[in-house]
C-alpha cells in the first residue's frame, strides 16, 4: 500500500514536471508580453494626455484597442488632479496655497462608470467628448488584468489561494502643455451639426412597402439625386468634405457608389448630390440578385470640430430591380 502511494505521487510529481511547468513556463513568458503591452500603452496613452493638455475619446479608446490586443480584460482607473488656488487655513486673510482637486471615472466619463472600468465588451464615453487641463495639472492611470490567466489557472493547480493579479501598473505625468488654446472655439467644439438627406427624385409610378422603386434598364432614371442640407456656418470647406464622404451603399450585395457631381442648392447650406449607376458595374450592384436595396449615407465626423461627435447620418431606402417585372419580397 506504501509503494502504491509513493507511485501516484511520483507520477503526479512527473505530471508536474514534465507537463505543467513547462506550459506554466510558456504562459508565464506570455504574460510578461502583455505586461510590457500594458506598459507601453499607459505610458503613450499618459504621454500623449500631458503632452496636449486634454483628453478626448479617440486617446482613450486607442488605450483601449491596445490593451484589448492582449485578449486580457482589465480595470482602467483614471485620476485627473487640477490644480486649484485656495485660501490658506493657517491664515485666510492675507495668504493662498495651491492644492489639487481629484477627478476621477466617475467624473471623467459619462453616467453609469464607476471608479474603475472593467473592459470586456464596452468602452466608456467621456462627458463632452473631452476633458481639459492646465499646464501642472497631473493625470495618472492605473491598469489592473481582471481576468485569471493561463499562467495562474496552472499555477492554481498546484497551489490555492494564490494572487491571481498578473498586471498592475501605475503611471502619471504632469501637464506640459495647453494645445487646447492655440484653436478656434469653433474648432474645438461645434455642437449638433445638423445634416439632412432627402431623395429629390422619388418620380417611379411604383413603390415597395413605401420606398421608391427604380428600374435598373430605365435610361432616364439612372441618376440619383440627394439633397444634402448642413447647418454649420463655422465650416467653409463643407462640399468638398461631402463629395469625399457621402456615398450610395447597397446593402445586399454590399456595394458603395461615389456621388458624381455636387452643386449648391437654392437655400443656406443646401447641397445637390448625384450619384449614376453604370451598366459597367452592374454585376457590382446586384451580383446574382435581381435587386438591391440602397440609401445614402454621410458617416459619422466628417463635420465637426476636434472634440465633438456627430453621429453618421442615412436616408430611407430605395429599392432599384435590375429587370422590368422582377418581384420584391417584403422588406
Amino acid at each position: 500500500m506504501k509503494d502504491s502511494f509513493s507511485l501516484i505521487l511520483a507520477v503526479i510529481f512527473l505530471v508536474i514536471l514534465i507537463i505543467i511547468l513547462p506550459l506554466y513556463n510558456f504562459f508565464e513568458r506570455q504574460d510578461d508580453m502583455s505586461y510590457n503591452i500594458v506598459l507601453k500603452s499607459a505610458t503613450m496613452f499618459v504621454d500623449e494626455v500631458a503632452e496636449n493638455g486634454y483628453l478626448n475619446q479617440e486617446m482613450y479608446d486607442r488605450l483601449i484597442q491596445r490593451l484589448a490586443s492582449t485578449g486580457n480584460t482589465y480595470d482602467i482607473e483614471l485620476e485627473a488632479q487640477k490644480k486649484v488656488i485656495t485660501k490658506n487655513p493657517d491664515n485666510p486673510e492675507e495668504s493662498y496655497i495651491e492644492q489639487y482637486k481629484s477627478y476621477y471615472n466617475k467624473d471623467i466619463f459619462t453616467d453609469g462608470t464607476t471608479q474603475t472600468s472593467n473592459i470586456v465588451q464596452r468602452d466608456n464615453s467621456l462627458v463632452n467628448g473631452v476633458f481639459f487641463f492646465n499646464v501642472g495639472d497631473r493625470i495618472s492611470v492605473r491598469i489592473k488584468n481582471t481576468n485569471i490567466t493561463m499562467s495562474s489557472a496552472l499555477l492554481g493547480i498546484i497551489a490555492q489561494n494564490l494572487d491571481r493579479e498578473k498586471i498592475n501598473i501605475l503611471y502619471g505625468s504632469t501637464i506640459k502643455n495647453n494645445n487646447w488654446e492655440k484653436a478656434t472655439i469653433s474648432q474645438l467644439f461645434q455642437s449638433d451639426i445638423l445634416i439632412s438627406l432627402d431623395l429629390q427624385n422619388p418620380n417611379e409610378p411604383e413603390e415597395k412597402n413605401g420606398y421608391p422603386l427604380y428600374n435598373f434598364e430605365s435610361t432616364l432614371d439612372r441618376v440619383i439625386k440627394y439633397k444634402v442640407k448642413v447647418l454649420n456656418e463655422d465650416d467653409t470647406d463643407i462640399a468638398s468634405k461631402i463629395t469625399e464622404n457621402i456615398r450610395l451603399v447597397g446593402t445586399n450585395p454590399s456595394c458603395y457608389i461615389s456621388p458624381t457631381s455636387i452643386t449648391s442648392g437654392t437655400d443656406e447650406g443646401e447641397y445637390i448630390v448625384e450619384f449614376s449607376l453604370s451598366t459597367d458595374k452592374e454585376a457590382n450592384y446586384f451580383r446574382d440578385n435581381e435587386y438591391n436595396v440602397f440609401y445614402c449615407m454621410m458617416p459619422a465626423n466628417v463635420i465637426q470640430g476636434n472634440f465633438s461627435k456627430n453621429m453618421s447620418v442615412s436616408s430611407d431606402n430605395i429599392v432599384i430591380i435590375r429587370h422590368a417585372g422582377v418581384e420584391v419580397p417584403e422588406l
